[in-house]
C-alpha cells in the first residue's frame, strides 16, 4: 500500500473512530495506525477528537429516528455486496466511512446550532422580562409617591442642548422619597450620565443622584435615591446635567433641564 493510501486509510477510518462507528477489526486496525501515526495524522486525530467532545457536549444525546436506522443498514448492505471479493476482509468500505463520517457531523452541527438559536432566544425573552419588571417597578414608586398625602410637583423644560425635553419631579418630603420622569432628552454617551440637582434658596447644588438610560422615551421613570433634603419654604430648583460617568460633586457640564417651584 503507498503511503498515500496509507494516509487516505488513516483519515477515513479516523473518522469512523471518533464516532464510535467502526467494527472491532477496523477499530484493531486503526489503532495500530495509530501507533504508527506520522506527526501529520496525529495532530488530524487530535484535532477530529476534539472536535467530536466538543460537537458531543454541546448538544443533549437524541435517538435516531428509525427510518434513519433503516437507511444506515441498507447502505452498509449495499456497500457489502458492492466491495467484492478483494475487500471481503473489510466489513464497510473507507468510503462509506467518509459518507456516515460527514452526515453524523452535518447533523451533530445542525443539532448545535439549533441549540445555540435556542440559548439565544431564551437569553433576549429573559432580558425583556427583566426590563418590564424594572419599568413595573419605577412606575408603581411613581404611584406610591403620588399617592403621598403631600406631594411636591416641580416641572423642568428643556434648554438649549435638548430644547424638546422636559422631566417631573414628585417629591414625598415627609418619607424623603422622590420619582424622576425623565422625556424626549437623548441617551447619554457611554461615559457620561445625567445628574440631578436640588438648589435651595439659590445656594450650592446638592447631587440627587445620576440616570442613564439606551433609548429616549416619554415614560422613563426613576427612582430618585439621594434625596434626603427637606424643601425650602421658599424657593427649590431641580436641574438636570450631563456630567462625568458616576457623576460629580459639583456640576460641570451642559444643563439640559431646569424647573422651580
Amino acid at each position: 500500500m503507498s503511503e498515500e493510501e496509507l494516509h487516505n486509510d488513516f483519515e477515513s477510518l479516523c473518522a469512523g473512530y471518533i464516532l464510535g462507528a467502526l467494527s472491532e477489526e477496523d477499530r484493531l486496525h486503526f489503532e495500530e495506525l495509530l501507533e504508527k501515526a506520522s506527526p501529520e495524522q496525529k495532530a488530524l486525530y487530535r484535532e477530529m477528537k476534539q472536535a467530536g467532545d466538543e460537537l458531543t457536549l454541546s448538544v443533549e444525546p437524541k435517538t435516531p429516528a428509525p427510518d434513519i436506522k433503516r437507511r444506515i443498514m441498507d447502505a452498509i448492505d449495499e456497500a457489502e455486496e458492492t466491495a467484492g471479493p478483494a475487500k471481503s476482509a473489510r466489513i464497510i468500505p473507507l468510503n462509506f466511512y467518509r459518507v456516515a463520517a460527514a452526515v453524523l457531523l452535518m447533523v451533530f452541527l445542525g443539532l448545535g446550532f439549533y441549540s445555540f438559536n435556542l440559548s439565544q432566544k431564551v437569553d433576549e425573552q429573559q432580558a425583556t422580562i427583566t426590563q418590564l419588571k424594572d419599568d413595573l417597578e419605577r412606575q408603581e414608586q411613581f404611584l406610591d409617591v403620588l399617592a403621598a398625602r403631600e406631594v411636591n410637583l416641580i416641572i423642568m423644560g428643556g434648554l438649549e442642548p435638548s430644547p424638546d425635553g422636559y422631566g417631573k419631579i414628585l417629591w414625598d418630603s415627609n418619607e424623603n422619597r422622590a420619582v424622576l420622569q425623565l422625556a424626549n432628552l437623548p441617551p447619554p454617551p457611554g461615559d457620561k450620565d445625567y445628574q440631578l440637582w436640588l438648589i435651595k434658596d439659590g445656594g450650592n447644588p446638592i447631587s440627587a443622584g445620576v440616570f442613564n438610560f439606551d433609548e429616549p422615551g416619554s415614560d422613563l421613570f426613576f427612582k430618585v435615591e439621594h434625596l434626603d433634603e427637606a424643601p425650602s419654604p421658599l424657593e427649590n430648583t431641580f436641574a438636570v446635567t450631563l456630567e462625568p460617568k458616576g457623576g460629580v460633586p459639583q456640576p460641570t457640564g451642559d444643563m439640559y433641564l431646569v424647573g422651580q417651584q
